[in-house]
């Protein structure tokens, strides 16, 4: 008896449900064009009750299982009039809206001001780029996660505009724009500056952030004033992703695989007795190092198949208390294996040739890299009210980089004898292990305040800090002597090779690690009125401090083999019979160069006015900004320089233009100037040796640093949601640039060069052809000048003039970038599928002391190929992301001598997501 009384009462519920709960639903769309408005917030309010929702990529939403009553609907884009109406739901009864929303610029100037503009579809990172007040490109979430990569570097890559630093270390990928070495550049996090983990710059490696956490990345091409003026070339602003209007739930993962390990093993090395401290760390200046202090097992390499790469990310985000509360929650893994076979050829001038550069050492090169990536981002925000609001926002980078090196050299000039014939000389093997650990956190807390119709007072407050870590990096170098033995007495007669064994000649162990501690607070004031429907005037002012400091601690042991009575080095058999005495018993702590402090406050403070009009937008102001930058070596050296201190203050003036020419379509025109600050390691006299490369580097005291001046013109046509079309030109005059100098043999120092030019073309475009195809692409010609002091060497006439100036490019200025990607989607089947094809031209790497040469990256071509696929419950996707199909070369070149030649081969994942 008791079941059927569960089972009625449950039907009369289900019956009562039925009969009260209704639907409403709807499709927007611009009432300009028709297009579908993607991203658009609708918000239902009646009841006590407050639902809300965005539209999907077609414009339409839906409020399922809603209790009868009357409520009001109000729909909000940015750029458009808001939409509201007032609807009365009976009993069962479904509602269907179609709404066409009316541009209105005065509407979408109050939004950019008081509110937030989402970017995660590409429809509104296109609306981003078209209201913006200075000259920007932006990648939305939906474009990058249905691209081929993985991270935000190689997703800039693609961008107008843009190269990427980078190699097969795993350590080094930092943007290039618009032709300009990443100093030039400056690193944002939600509009806010961070730290670097990098121990000798101030930008961030973009590898180590994985392009799942982020809701778009934004490249400011032009600087308004209230914008930091470090960005000379521009500034990549990372928007990570944010508190959504709707429950959202999202978790993915994928496998993928390098094909260099198809071909060849992966190598590895024991990590479970690496030190984390160095000797004098864990013991004290006053210990004298032993043999047996210094462990074996991380320089004992083995050959396995590495696992798969593996990616996944889960992501979770609401709002509560009656849509006051935003909360979500997002964290991504990656476990990458990667590797490079590569050869090196360093050179060296010859003397006898009238200095042109000629081969002295041949090398092959072999990495081996393990990467684990760990993205953490926690945001928080609360509304009291629709006039004040405050935002905390956490995020959290973690990478941990495993690398193994085998470097066999051979000597081709000097060194025991050199090379008598080819395939003889002296032959160097080195096999290195290196672990790194780098850490970013940055922590925000903002708000905004409303004070009056007119007034809004908004604030930042931030806390950054960024660690690396490199625990005892090892180094064990061998030798041995290929020569020749005639097979008779005559020295014309036929020959054999003879091979000495591997003599164990050193060990080098580096321990090394640094920390960077940002604190920052900025605020600004504003003030607006209207003098019509589409005039308004906004004029603001705002400041910043921010206080830095920097750490850095190095501390080296070398190892020297122990010898015979007689002298002769030990045969090296493996690392655990290898016996060996400590040559520096105390190491290097307490007075290596590389154990120093540094420090950079920067002051700043600017006024701005906008005034919109029906025909223009024009943005102007300057902005000042004090630095007062400097290091301390921690040891006194009495015959060396032990700190430097710098002051200097820059006006930098901006005014940006845009002519809207009708509701599709703007000219912008824009002046701005702006700075380039030293890195922290550029001023520091000490050597470091690269992590990824045989160079090292040595800092410059005297470095002054870069100003510059910069216009901009550009067209802009948008003639659908989804499409558009730019064309530029920008010219830029630097003072003080600084670039690297050749010093000798693999050692480069910072200088400021001569004043030099940098301008070019950029073109960017995406059109669809019908329902299915589409192509986008954008293609950048690029044109710099400055000038080396070199040696001039002309021997015929017996003449060597060693202060001769020579005309070039600025270094990592590409002369032609070229992106295109052919688009297939079908909304119906939701499949959506992309090839994508780049061309980077040739650029200088590195300048050569003669004249006449340098060094060229030469051209490079890389094909992608990306597709996903939904599945009919609309909840799963399947996709496979591909990279370097075509197994381009990295070839570095001084006129037609090969110095570098580095294959990575292609890498390739698949994978499922899902989504709420």
């Amino acid at each position: 008896m008791t079941k059927y009384v569960f089972v009625s009462a449950f039907l009369l519920l289900t019956l009562q449900g039925f009969s009260q709960l209704s639907e409403i639903k709807g499709k927007v769309e611009s009432h300009l064009n028709r297009e579908n408005l993607g991203g658009a917030f609708v918000s239902c309010t009646g009841n006590g009750h407050t639902y809300n929702t965005t539209t999907d990529p077609d414009g339409e939403f839906r409020f399922r299982n809603i209790p009868m009553g009357s409520y009001d609907i109000k729909i909000e884009y940015v750029g458009f009039t808001s939409f509201q109406t007032h609807v009365d739901l009976a009993d069962n009864k479904k509602i269907e809206l179609k709404v066409q929303m009316e541009g209105h610029e005065k509407d979408l100037s109050t939004v950019q001001v008081f509110g937030k503009i989402g970017q995660e579809d590409e429809a509104g990172a296109v609306q981003k780029e078209k209201h913006s007040s200075n000259i920007v490109n932006i990648i939305s979430a939906q474009a990058m996660e249905r691209s081929p990569d993985i991270n935000a570097a190689n997703v800039l890559q693609r961008m107008s505009g843009l190269t990427i630093v980078r190699n097969g270390g795993g350590d080094e990928a930092y943007p290039i724009i618009r032709g300009l070495d990443p100093r030039y550049n400056n690193t944002l996090i939600n509009g806010i500056k961070i730290t670097s983990p990098d121990d000798k710059s101030r930008y961030v490696p973009l590898n180590i952030v994985p392009s799942d956490l982020l809701g778009s990345i934004e490249v400011s091409k032009t600087l308004t004033p209230e914008m930091e003026a470090d960005a000379i070339g521009g500034s990549v602003n990372m928007v990570m992703k944010d508190a959504p209007n709707r429950e959202t739930f999202k978790v993915l993962g994928s496998l993928g695989y390098s094909a260099i390990y198809f071909d060849q093993k992966f190598t590895t090395f024991s990590k479970k007795d690496i030190q984390q401290k160095s000797v004098i760390e864990k013991y004290g200046s006053s210990y004298v190092a032993q043999p047996g202090d210094f462990s074996r097992s991380n320089l004992d390499f083995t050959e396995v198949q590495p696992i798969p790469n593996t990616v996944a990310t889960i992501v979770y985000g609401n709002r509560y208390f009656n849509h006051k509360l935003g909360f979500l929650v997002a964290e991504s893994f990656q476990n990458q294996y990667y590797g490079s076979n590569s050869v090196f050829n360093q050179a060296a001038p010859d003397v006898h040739a009238n200095g042109a550069p000629t081969i002295s050492d041949y090398a092959n090169r072999t990495f081996s890299t393990q990467q684990l990536n760990n993205g953490l981002t926690v945001h928080l925000d609360y509304s009291f009210n629709d006039r004040n609001k405050i935002t905390l926002t956490n995020i959290l980078l973690y990478t941990d980089i495993a690398q193994a090196r085998l470097i066999i050299d051979t000597s081709i000039l000097g060194g025991n004898g050199g090379r008598t014939v080819p395939g003889t000389g002296p032959v160097s093997t080195d096999y290195t292990s290196l672990t790194s650990q780098q850490l970013l956190e940055n922590v925000k807390l903002d708000g905004k305040h409303i004070l009056s119709k007119h007034f809004m007072f908004d604030w930042i407050g931030v806390y950054s800090y960024a660690a690396k870590r490199v625990p005892d990096m090892a180094d064990l170098s061998l030798n041995k002597k290929i020569d020749t033995v005639h097979t008779t007495s005559d020295i014309h007669s036929p020959y054999t090779f003879v091979t000495t064994p591997n003599y164990f000649d050193a060990i080098t162990r580096i321990w090394q690690h640094n920390q960077d501690i940002d604190l920052s607070g900025m605020a600004n004031f504003s003030y607006r009125t209207a003098f019509s429907d589409q005039k308004t005037l906004e004029l603001k002012i705002g400041g910043l401090y921010r206080h830095k400091i920097r750490y850095n601690i190095q501390d080296e042991y070398d190892l020297k083999p122990t010898t015979s009575a007689s002298g002769i080095k030990q045969q090296f058999t493996d690392i655990y019979t290898a016996q060996w005495v400590v040559y520096n018993s105390s190491g290097t702590y307490d007075y290596d160069k590389n154990k120093y402090q540094v420090y950079e406050n920067v002051a700043a403070a600017y006024g701005e006015a906008k005034i919109s009009l029906p025909f223009l937008d024009a943005v102007g102001g300057v902005r000042a900004e004090k630095t007062e930058q400097g290091y301390t070596l921690n040891t006194f050296y009495a015959s060396g320089i032990n700190g430097v201190n710098k002051t200097y203050t820059d006006i930098l003036p901006s005014v940006d233009l845009k002519f809207k020419l009708n509701p599709i379509t703007n000219l912008r025109a824009t002046y701005y100037k702006a700075i380039a600050r030293p890195n922290y390691y550029d001023l520091v006299p000490a050597p470091r040796l690269s992590t990824t490369t045989a160079t090292t580097t040595e800092g410059n005291p005297y470095l002054l640093h870069t100003t510059s001046d910069n216009f901009d013109i550009r067209y802009e046509l948008y003639p659908r949601e989804d499409e558009q079309f730019f064309a530029g030109v920008f010219y830029k005059k630097l003072i003080n640039p600084i670039e690297f100098s050749y010093i000798s043999g693999t050692d480069y120092m910072p200088i400021n060069s001569p004043e030099a030019t940098d301008y070019g073309i950029e073109l960017a475009f995406t059109r669809y052809f019908g329902r299915f195809f589409g192509v986008t692409g954008n293609y950048t010609y690029l044109n710099s000048s400055t000038s080396s002091v070199k040696s001039y060497y002309d021997l015929a006439n017996n003449y060597v003039n060693p202060d001769t100036l020579e005309k070039r490019a600025l270094q990592g200025q590409t002369d032609h970038t070229l992106n295109i990607s052919f688009l297939y989607r079908n909304k119906t089947s939701n499949l959506f599928a992309e090839i994508a094809f780049q061309y980077i031209g040739r650029s200088i790497g590195l300048v050569y002391p003669i004249y006449g040469y340098d060094y060229y990256q030469q051209p490079q071509a890389n094909l992608a190929f990306s597709a996903e696929k939904g599945l009919r419950n609309r909840h799963f996707t399947v996709f496979t992301k591909w990279n370097n199909l075509l197994n381009t070369p990295f070839k570095s070149q001084i006129n037609n001598i090969l110095v570098s030649r580095e294959v990575t081969e292609f890498n390739f994942s698949f994978g499922i997501r899902y989504e709420n």
